[in-house]
């Protein structure tokens, strides 16, 4: 019984369960995944929701590991707004099931996943929505912006555009190889680009 089955167990989890959503999994199918019997599974997780909240609390350790980067690159030089977004588009793109695995959690258990939502992104939203409220107070940005409601759309964007990417390539004309890339690289242009009309004044 080592840490690495249990970090597989998780990391097979991660991707079952954003691909067919929670109640769509068995324990017996990711024991088969990982290549472990189920008994191996349950003794690093003795229960489908214990794995469950070690998947989440994965996603969401990721996400405080690398807030300091994003909020750094958010707070430094002229781009931030654009460093802002493809800081975060970055972090769901590294692993896009984590974006899927929040857009499940999401529609399937809004009143859990309200509260981790609250513990782990509100640093990221008070911060960007006081570079807002600033923007407004020296006319840069619209003045009927809500700050916190602003960048939390912005997050519930780019949760959508990395969720279904792999998707909309063959929406857009675009599929294998440098097509998909050209697809994802129009998506994430045009989302900056609609991110920034709604916020900054001509």
């Amino acid at each position: 019984m080592t840490a690495d089955n249990a970090e597989q167990i998780r990391s097979v989890a991660t991707q079952l369960f954003a691909r067919h959503g929670y109640e769509g999994v068995s324990l017996q199918a990711i024991a088969e995944r990982v290549g472990v019997t189920k008994q191996t599974l349950l003794y690093h997780f003795p229960s489908k929701d214990v794995l469950r909240k070690a998947v989440l609390d994965q996603v969401f350790s990721h996400w405080r590991e690398r807030l300091p980067q994003m909020l750094e690159a958010v707070t430094s030089g002229h781009g931030r707004f654009d460093a802002l977004t493809r800081e975060l588009v970055r972090f769901f793109e590294t692993d896009a099931d984590r974006a899927r695995l929040l857009v499940r959690e999401l529609l399937d258990n809004p009143d859990e996943m309200r509260r981790m939502l609250a513990e782990n992104l509100r640093p990221w939203v008070l911060l960007v929505a006081q570079y807002v409220r600033e923007g407004q107070r020296i006319g840069l940005i619209h003045a009927d912006v809500d700050p916190e409601a602003y960048v939390l759309t912005v997050i519930t964007l780019v949760l959508a555009n990395v969720s279904t990417n792999g998707i909309v390539e063959g929406v857009l004309g675009d599929s294998g190889g440098s097509g998909v890339r050209a697809a994802r690289e129009r998506q994430q242009n045009e989302l900056l680009r609609l991110t920034k009309a709604a916020l900054f004044k001509r």
